[in-house]
């Protein structure tokens, strides 16, 4: 077999491959870029071969309550130290959109062991088979809000009261975010209700899909969102709430051909002794309005 032909072959494998695989050089520029690798985030070839550094691609973790774990830091250090590493860690897509990702590095060289660089290949890690597996069974008992897919308002509600039943014998911390979208009254002049409709809908998803196994998210009224971080402390709550904030404004609304994108104002808190549903619904939609008031697109606390 000539060496030519041993080059189609390998060609027609790296396109056939059902995940993404990407080079980059020692300088960190992407030299290859895999079908598999298009597909998954949207760019092609062309948007970023000798254009893109691997690092306006990726995006860093920085709370334990981080679905994906490890830093874009050590993936780099594949082309710096020649070592593999292996993460999971997001990965900004075309249209902004933070996608969870299993990452394996390794290290590129020659006959003459001399570092060329880095090969990449991702597969995007899909949702939770327990998050999925809970919304199949609620979902014919009337537990899910219509519109978003997530929880609907009683069924969050009483998810928050077993919570807080629970933390009476076990003081386990947990904490609770208030989520609405910035300017959605602007959205619905400018675009409509069915616009507005669709952002709830990409929101509510994105912000389910950056949430661990075991947390919730709610449809608390029509335009807010109530989400329970299990096991998340006061030390920790802002931290995951600016993570979902990012999230939320790389996911981009496609609308009628246009791709637009919103933030979101956060409140939180954390329960205490001896809190109700309401004191502690009622203190994060005082740090929401809080977080509206110094006008949005930020994470405001209230601790007690």
């Amino acid at each position: 077999m000539t060496d030519s032909s041993q080059q189609s072959i390998h060609r027609i494998v790296l396109e056939a491959l059902p995940v993404g695989v990407y080079a980059v050089n020692r300088q960190g520029k992407i030299i290859l870029w895999s079908a598999g690798a298009e597909h998954i985030t949207g760019y092609l070839r062309q948007d970023v071969l000798g254009r893109l550094r691997e690092e306006e691609l990726l995006e860093q973790s920085e709370s334990e309550n981080d679905p994906p774990q490890g830093a874009p830091a050590a993936l780099l250090e594949t082309v710096r130290e020649g070592r593999a590493v292996a993460a999971q860690l997001y990965l900004r897509s075309k249209t902004g959109q933070s996608i969870p990702v299993q990452f394996q590095s390794v290290p590129l060289r020659d006959d003459l062991g001399r570092n060329l660089g880095a090969a990449k290949i991702f597969a995007p890690i899909s949702v939770s088979a327990i998050g999925n597996r809970r919304h199949s069974k609620l979902g014919p008992y009337g537990c899910l809000d219509a519109l978003t897919g997530v929880l609907n308002h009683s069924m969050i509600q009483a998810h928050l009261k077993e919570c807080l039943s629970l933390y009476t014998v076990y003081p386990v911390p947990f904490s609770v975010l208030c989520f609405a979208i910035d300017n959605l009254d602007k959205l619905r002049e400018r675009y409509g209700q069915a616009a507005v409709d669709a952002t709830l809908l990409v929101v509510a998803q994105t912000i389910e899909h950056g949430l661990r196994p075991s947390d919730f998210l709610g449809r608390l009224l029509e335009e807010e969102f109530l989400a329970i971080l299990t096991e998340c402390s006061e030390a920790d709550v802002a931290k995951v709430g600016h993570r979902l904030s990012r999230l939320v404004q790389h996911a981009g609304v496609s609308w009628w051909g246009d791709t637009f994108h919103v933030s979101v104002s956060i409140g939180a808190t954390t329960a205490h002794d001896p809190d109700t549903v309401g004191s502690i619904v009622s203190r994060a939609e005082e740090a929401l309005r809080e977080s509206c008031a110094a006008g949005g697109n930020r994470v405001v606390v209230i601790a007690t």
